[in-house]
């Protein structure tokens, strides 16, 4: 008797539609959707998609292949998650550019032209001139961070005109993309940042990029810069940022991740009006195109995976992307 191959689904994204293109691809292949902390509905699954509890991984004898639906892979790449090296580990990174890319574009402009403050003063029907105002055009900015994410803002921040766009990667890259004016390694981070208006940070949650943005290199910023974070809340020692706000050494922040999240109720950056804070939404359930991205990707892999084919992209548990 031929032994079932199962995939389990555990995509809060999940419709008719987006299952239908799972289903075409999952040639002999049963499909069980489930939520992602079911164990018992998981256990005899060869491949899972979907960002599960770490109990459903220890309780999937079977599992040879898990694709999270996030870019982001912290949970999975840690030792008590319980993946082992026969274990395949992909993500959904290049589904999330187009939609955080513009989310970094709205905080930039928002705070380029103290629109926050002004939507408030809009709720006290206050007819107030708050000052001068910024612009992206002819500015400087350093993307800290240049995947899919980090490039597709990158892009956009030229074609806005600004006058020059900086990338910093963990790697030196052997072409210049179209957008750059330079690129700069992270050992070099700081010369990267010393003349940037904007830096924007697009990290991955690993021990390289933990406290990356500590008090020194916050002071290494130009005076009255601003500051986005769209990887993650990790990569800013929240205290200095807070203290730096303060100061006016930093001009300005714009995050959709924090640490911890959520964001306490007491801490000052809910209160200070040159922060935008959104509750990490830029990317997925938040856009009905990023859904349908995760899915296509998934999709396209399975179909290499059910021919027996390798992988595109399989995560490097060590670095962590």
């Amino acid at each position: 008797m031929t032994e079932i191959r199962k995939i389990g689904v555990a995509f809060p994204g999940l419709n008719e539609a987006r299952l239908a293109k799972i289903r075409a691809a999952a040639t002999g292949f049963e499909i069980v959707c489930e939520k992602a902390d079911n164990v018992a509905a998981f256990a005899d699954c060869e491949v899972i998609f979907g960002n599960v509890t770490k109990e459903v991984i220890q309780g999937a004898k079977k599992l040879k292949w898990l694709h999270t639906q996030t870019a982001g892979v912290d949970l999975y790449v840690r030792p008590e998650t319980g993946l082992d090296g026969h274990v395949l580990l992909t993500n959904s990174s290049g589904a999330f550019g187009i939609g955080i890319a513009e989310h970094l574009v709205a905080m930039a402009l928002m705070l380029l032209r103290k629109m926050g403050e002004y939507a408030k003063l809009q709720m006290q029907a206050q007819w107030k001139y708050l000052g001068r105002i910024n612009t992206l055009y002819n500015s400087v900015v350093t993307v800290v961070g240049i995947g899919d994410i980090g490039s597709t803002f990158a892009q956009r921040c030229k074609a806005m005109g600004a006058a020059r766009v900086y990338g910093v990667s963990r790697t030196p890259r052997s072409e210049m993309p179209p957008w750059a004016d330079g690129l700069f390694c992270v050992g070099d981070i700081d010369e990267a940042i010393k003349n940037a208006d904007i830096v924007a940070l697009c990290l991955p949650g690993t021990a390289e990029t933990a406290g990356l943005f500590d008090k020194s290199r916050l002071a290494a910023m130009k005076k009255g810069a601003m500051l986005l974070n769209v990887g993650r809340g990790t990569a800013v020692d929240q205290d200095a940022l807070i203290d730096a706000l303060k100061s006016g050494h930093v001009g300005s922040f714009g995050a959709d991740v924090t640490n911890p999240e959520p964001l306490p109720a007491d801490s000052p950056l809910w209160r200070m009006p040159n922060v935008i804070i959104t509750p990490h939404v830029s990317g997925g359930d938040s856009l009905e195109m990023i859904q349908d991205l995760i899915t296509e990707k998934f999709a396209r892999y399975l179909v290499d995976y059910a021919a027996g084919r390798p992988l595109t992209h399989v995560v490097n548990p060590k670095i962590g992307y």
